[in-house]
């Protein structure tokens, strides 16, 4: 039995093994965290669908917003492609100028149906923010659901 202190040599030896299991360990349980972390911020149909119907309130929020600040009627049509935004000017109507405003196409993940089981929908905004054509719009993606309401008064609501 040696008494003496290992060598130089060996101590080369014994470091020229590998890793350590209890090493290994830690460096998978590293791995699982960061590839948990990577899939979890990864947006899925529902998130999709979610930031698609947050986006579209408050559009029409602020649509109705215009239709009160100018005075005249603002309508926002829908189509199975996207929606876009109109005011009433000289008894025509124009695009809703602004950047906000432009015409939009839904998603590729996300589809469309107006409450009332049609292809397309107009929504109205008079100008004293009401509407004369309360509607429902029914976003889905996957198993995401999402509905944006527009009541009679104007209010613009999201959720169930």
């Amino acid at each position: 039995m040696r008494i003496s202190a290992p060598t130089a040599e060996a101590r080369a030896r014994r470091s020229e093994r590998g890793f350590t299991l209890v090493e290994l360990m830690v460096v998978l349980a590293i791995l699982a965290l960061a590839a948990t972390a990577v899939v979890m911020t990864i947006p899925g149909d529902e998130q999709s669908v979610r930031s698609e119907a947050d986006r579209l309130a408050a559009r029409l929020a602020a649509a109705r917003d215009i239709a009160v600040i100018e005075g005249r009627s603002v309508s926002v049509n829908f189509a199975p492609s996207g929606y876009g935004f109109e005011r009433r000017v000289g008894g025509e109507w124009q695009s809703l100028p602004g950047r906000s405003f432009r015409q939009r196409n839904w998603p590729s993940d996300v589809r469309f149906a107006a409450g009332n089981g049609q292809d397309a929908a107009r929504i109205l905004f008079d100008r004293v923010g009401t509407s004369p054509t309360p509607q429902a719009i029914v976003l889905s993606g996957g198993s995401a659901r999402e509905v944006v309401r527009v009541s009679a008064t104007g209010e613009v609501s999201r959720g169930e």
